[in-house]
């Protein structure tokens, strides 16, 4: 806005109290916000208003404390922020979220995680079916006084500091007790005033056609004249069809299956690496690991793919893909390629983990005996494996590719190196010993964009006594990166930044792992070789 002292924000933020005002009245009852907003843009508000009206501008202030991400606080530059559209994407009732939220008491930080949100889901599932089969049963009287109790456990939660958890918590006990069916949904829908998860639409959510209902019937019919293998047929039929099939009491009920449990049927997934076995203390049984990281551009993910299975020589070869929490056709792309090339593993992501998790699982899943990671603007072009066996055989070498960086101070890794001993390896196509992954780690997660992430990696093997070698001659092609271009100047700049820190707080003043005569650290220590 304008100023006499130019274009600026408001600095007392009186915005807060001229919408409030306007929309809700000169006092009000509650006010929600984020702790982070309790100064100064709460602190301005009611000083403004209670001055503008000479009285009390809030009853009740609900400040909710930080949302994190994997432990993690969720920023944009952290490429950790997930928005409702992505999760519907991926199968997700945006109520789930609404659910997990509701685990946790307001003055608490969350920690979000997918293997949390479909935990939620789950739950939410759970809630909606029993509503769902419990209002076709008949209703019933009985057991009126532990009702009560139950009502009034569930309301003296809520006013205890809008105690959600224990309330959520006393729900499922009470979904678990022995009072009629029937009550327990007429409770259900009478907490679902609170809990806002539409509890009262699973009914018609739930519907089937009258070909489904016919269905049932006929396998009814089976079940009750012991033809259970015509009755299994057609549930599997069924479940095939997109349904789930319950047997109860008072007869076969279906419903449709959510698009989450849609989502499962096609594919297993994980949601982090730790969900992942590792072999790496089995011994290998094959010659070459490729490592893809498959972050979507479904051509770009085939072209790297053909390019490292047709150039195999006399080596015997896997190829393990993660599917990094693609939704543009990969999944479906890798899954056709799978089953059509026995060297082709893949793992399905839920999400984006991140570039380092989804490499450590490539590591934690590799059987060759040297581990050549990959990246899907690369694409080779002819036999690389000879000379990557032959230099690995050398035990000084760690890490070979074709296209090395140097570095004299720390500060920039921009020049090439072509061939020969280099400061580090760029990503599009680096090789190690996969024996030496048990002596140097894995790759450092906390690196989600990948910027950055060859080079950390690369000085992990440097700092156990490795040489980093290149050799611009091995047959590979660059295409366009599209991880890279996709964003946008201020993106790439932030999300490099941050990663390079990130590199410089852990090696930054070891001039000593550089290749350099004279090499410098960071703050200008000297090394001399």
């Amino acid at each position: 806005m304008g100023s006499p002292w130019g274009p600026g924000f408001p600095g007392w933020h009186i915005e807060c109290s001229a919408m409030a005002s306007k929309y809700l009245g000169e006092s009000f009852d509650i006010h929600t916000g984020g702790v982070d907003n309790v100064f100064p843009h709460h602190e301005d508000e009611i000083a403004q208003s209670e001055a503008a009206f000479g009285k009390q501008h809030v009853n009740y202030w609900v400040h909710a404390q930080h949302l994190l991400a994997d432990g993690a606080k969720m920023a944009k530059s952290a490429g950790n922020v997930f928005l409702i559209e992505e999760l519907i994407e991926r199968g997700f009732s945006p109520l789930s979220f609404r659910y997990l939220c509701m685990t946790v008491r307001y003055r608490h930080r969350m920690n979000f995680t997918f293997t949390s949100l479909k935990a939620a889901e789950k739950a939410l599932t759970g809630l909606r079916h029993r509503i769902w089969l419990w209002s076709q049963e008949p209703e019933t009287s009985g057991h009126e006084t532990e009702t009560e109790e139950y009502r009034q456990r569930f309301w003296n939660m809520v006013e205890s500091d809008l105690d959600l958890p224990s309330a959520l918590a006393m729900t499922w006990e009470m979904v678990r007790s022995e009072i009629p069916n029937r009550a327990k949904v007429a409770l259900l829908l009478e907490f679902d005033q609170m809990f806002g998860l539409d509890l009262d639409k699973a009914p018609a959510e739930n519907a089937v056609t009258a070909n489904v209902t016919e269905t049932l019937t006929i396998r009814g019919g089976h079940r009750e004249q012991s033809d259970y293998a015509t009755a299994d047929s057609i549930r599997w039929q069924l479940t095939s069809d997109g349904y789930v099939v319950h047997d109860t009491w008072s007869g076969p009920h279906a419903r449709p299956k959510t698009p989450l449990e849609l989502r499962q049927d096609k594919w297993a997934s994980v949601s982090s690496s730790r969900e992942v076995e590792s072999h790496l203390d089995k011994p290998a049984d094959l010659d070459f690991t490729f490592i893809l990281n498959a972050y979507g551009y479904p051509s770009d993910v085939k072209r790297c793919i053909d390019g490292m299975l047709q150039h195999t020589g006399n080596h015997s070869v896997e190829a393990f893909v993660i599917d990094n929490g693609s939704t543009d056709g990969t999944g479906e792309l890798l899954e056709e390629m799978q089953s059509q090339l026995p060297e082709l593993k893949v793992v399905h992501a839920d999400h984006v983990i991140g570039d380092a998790a989804s490499k450590n699982i490539g590591l934690m899943q590799s059987r060759g005996r040297n581990i050549v990671v990959m990246d899907g603007s690369a694409e080779i072009t002819g036999n690389i494996l000879d000379s990557i066996s032959e230099t690995l055989s050398d035990p000084t070498i760690g890490i070979f590719g074709p296209w090395g960086l140097s570095t004299p101070d720390m500060q920039h890794f921009h020049e090439e190196v072509d061939d020969g001993d280099a400061d580090a390896m760029q990503a599009y196509c680096m090789a190690f010993r996969r024996e030496e992954v048990n002596k140097v780690g894995l790759m450092r997660e906390c690196f989600r964009f990948y910027r950055n992430l060859d080079i950390d990696y690369c000085f992990q093997f440097k700092d156990k006594g490795f040489r980093v070698v290149a050799d611009s001659s091995l047959p590979l092609v660059r295409h366009e990166h599209r991880q890279w271009t996709e964003l946008d100047d201020n993106q790439r700049d932030e999300l490099s930044r941050k990663n390079f820190g990130r590199f410089l707080k852990r090696w930054g003043n070891r001039p000593d792992l550089l290749i350099a005569a004279d090499a410098v650290g960071f703050d200008n220590q000297k090394f001399h070789h």
